[in-house]
């Protein structure tokens, strides 16, 4: 069992959406289908899943097809909240200036 901080991998999902910024071109892939590709496999975290894969439209038409985001669907809720959270922790986060606006009062 992994722990609850750890990166979400390619095998905690049901299914990856893959989209090609370049030409538009976006499809969902089941795990299995993924798992067919050189590099890939259900250790594979999903942040680095983008970087292995290749669009084979742009590729056909000349263009390198490197730009791919990938976007899952887990396999459960508390593994989606889990992943979630392991994102949001691992961001840079800026301090939040906040000011506290006091309701005007009127006095008569």
């Amino acid at each position: 069992m992994r722990l609850p901080t750890s990166e979400p991998l390619l095998g905690d999902v049901a299914s990856v959406s893959v989209e090609c910024s370049d030409c538009g071109r976006a499809r969902w892939w089941q795990v299995g289908q993924l798992l067919r590709f050189p590099g890939i496999f259900t250790g594979t975290p999903l942040a680095k899943l983008s970087a292995r894969l290749t669009c084979s439209a742009c590729q056909e038409d000349g263009l390198p097809g490197k730009s791919i985001s990938v976007q899952a669907l887990f396999v459960s809720e508390r593994v989606r909240v889990r992943a979630e959270a392991h994102i949001l922790n691992s961001r840079e986060v800026l301090p939040e200036v906040s000011r506290a606006i006091a309701p005007s009062r009127r006095t008569g």
